[in-house]
């Protein structure tokens, strides 16, 4: 069986890999993949597939939280999102069209939605450029659920039961409900995750530089001493300039994560744990 490319990967597991790197689950990534796949096909005749072309076109985010949101001029004025609720519906979003303000059909859809990590995420296609250099300028950093419910129940002011989402909506001109909303462009959700690793290996290498130099100060110290008579109220020399071993713990410790987000990838993930082991070796654990 021939496998055919589509886009900028070379088949379907090898885009399934790229957008779980980027911080979808297994299921989520072949849901887009498979649409993205079937997308790419249908317009193989006039368009040559540059994925640049196409992935300018994905925003992602996230929708809405398990929080409580006021509407001044709407009922139920407080509104309270209760997890559960939003696990269960989450589902539906796909599928449902972008507007802008809630006012303006735009041409897009949700192409992928799920609970995780305490937030509504989404992933959609969005054909309109205008609005896109809004989104990358910052004009656009807002979006607003649009939903219908099956029930109210009274929780701290009233959860609606039983959502089911209908749309979702870009802000420029109005605020949130949720102000822990977010909308960017793919390409940018990409940028700004090679930022966070770039910074974590730059932190992680000048650690190691003082790593190495307080170990080759101990080797230097070691040696003077098996050469020379040791007087036991003597203070060490040459050490002024070296860092202490508990300093050097301390600073690994605060720079080192307990859990490296899997959308950072497998790099920053070895060379956390590698930090990890060098904490537990200059502790004596190791």
């Amino acid at each position: 069986m021939m496998v055919m490319p589509f886009g900028k990967w070379r088949d379907f597991e090898d885009c399934v890999r790229d957008f779980m790197g980027r911080g979808l689950d297994e299921d989520s990534a072949k849901r887009l993949c498979g649409y993205l796949q079937a997308k790419l096909g249908e317009e193989s005749s006039t368009w040559t597939g540059s994925i640049e072309h196409r992935e300018g076109k994905i925003i992602g985010g996230e929708a809405l939280h398990p929080v409580e949101t006021v509407h001044p001029n709407e009922w139920p004025r407080i509104r309270v999102y209760l997890e559960d609720e939003l696990k269960r519906a989450a589902g539906t979003l796909v599928g449902k069209p972008l507007s802008l303000d809630h006012i303006y059909p735009l041409k897009g859809r949700v192409l992928e939605a799920s609970y995780r990590d305490g937030a509504l995420k989404y992933v959609a296609e969005l054909d309109d450029e205008k609005v896109l250099e809004w989104i990358r300028k910052g004009v656009i950093k807002k979006c607003s659920v649009e939903y219908e419910w099956r029930s109210l129940e009274k929780v701290n002011g009233v959860a609606p039961k039983g959502i089911t989402f209908t749309g979702l909506a870009l802000l420029k001109d109005f605020e949130p409900g949720d102000p822990w909303t977010t909308v960017e462009v793919w390409e940018m959700v990409g940028s700004i995750l090679e930022e966070k690793i770039k910074a974590l290996e730059e932190e992680n290498s000048s650690l190691r530089r003082r790593i190495k130099a307080l170990e080759e100060a101990r080797d230097e110290s070691v040696k003077r001493l098996g050469e020379a008579v040791i007087d036991p109220e003597a203070k060490p020399r040459g050490l002024e300039n070296y860092v202490p071993k508990d300093e050097i713990i301390r600073e690994l410790r605060r720079a080192v994560f307990e859990r490296v987000p899997r959308s950072w990838g497998y790099g920053p993930y070895l060379q956390n744990r590698r930090v990890k082991a060098l904490i537990r070796r200059l502790e004596g654990k190791g």
